[in-house]
C-alpha cells in the first residue's frame, strides 16, 4: 500500500498578513526590549510611574502573544516560500535553529513575564505593597536572561538577512515584503 504525500504549495513571497505581522511584531518586540532595558531597569521601584510603565510593558507583551499566535496559525496554513539556502549546510541548519529559537524565546519571555506580573500583582492594588526587588524573583531572572538571548538572536537574524541580501544577492528580503505573490505547486 503506498501513501500519497500532499505537499504544500510554494509561494514567491509570504502572505501579506504574515508580512504585516512580522514587521509589527518585530517593532513591538524591539520596543518592549528597549523599555525593559532602558526605562524599567533604570527606574526606582519607589517611583510611582514605574507601575504605569509596567502596565504598558505587560500589555505590550500580551499584544505580542496574540499577534504571534495569529501569525503561527496563518503561517501553518498558508503557502510560503521554500527555505532559503546559503550553500552551507551548517549555516542553513543554524538559520533554522535561530528561527525556531526566536519563536521559542518570545513565547518563553511572555510566559516568564506573565508569571512575574502575577507574582507582583498585589503591588497594582490601591495602597498595595511596594514593588519587590525584581532580581530576587526566579521568573524575572529567567525573563532577563531570555531578553539577552532574544537580543542576540535578533542581531543574528538581521545579520543573516543582510548576508543573503548583500553578499549572496538572492533577494531574500523581498520575500518578507509586500508585492506580487505567485503560488505554485510544490515539487514532489
Amino acid at each position: 500500500m503506498s501513501r500519497t504525500v500532499i505537499s504544500k504549495p510554494i509561494a514567491t513571497r509570504y502572505q501579506p498578513v504574515l508580512v504585516a505581522l512580522h514587521w509589527l511584531v518585530a517593532l513591538l518586540i524591539i520596543g518592549l526590549l528597549c523599555v525593559g532595558f532602558f526605562v524599567l531597569e533604570n527606574m526606582s521601584n519607589s517611583d510611582p510611574k514605574k507601575l504605569d510603565v509596567l502596565v504598558l510593558h505587560m500589555s505590550g507583551g500580551m499584544l505580542v502573544l496574540v499577534l504571534m499566535l495569529v501569525r503561527v496559525i496563518i503561517r501553518r496554513w498558508s503557502a510560503r516560500p521554500a527555505a532559503p539556502t546559503t550553500g552551507s549546510s551548517l549555516l542553513d541548519r543554524l538559520a533554522s535553529l535561530a528561527h525556531f529559537g526566536l519563536y521559542a524565546i518570545v513565547f518563553l519571555m511572555i510566559i516568564s513575564g506573565y508569571i512575574t506580573g502575577w507574582l507582583i500583582s498585589s503591588a497594582f492594588l490601591p495602597n498595595g505593597p511596594p514593588l519587590p526587588r525584581f532580581a530576587t524573583l526566579p521568573s524575572f531572572q529567567v525573563h532577563a536572561v531570555l531578553a539577552v538571548l532574544l537580543v542576540l538572536l535578533i542581531a543574528a537574524h538581521i545579520v543573516g538577512a543582510l548576508y543573503h541580501q548583500l553578499v549572496l544577492k538572492d533577494g531574500l528580503l523581498h520575500r518578507m515584503w509586500f508585492g506580487k505573490r505567485i503560488i505554485t505547486s510544490a515539487e514532489k
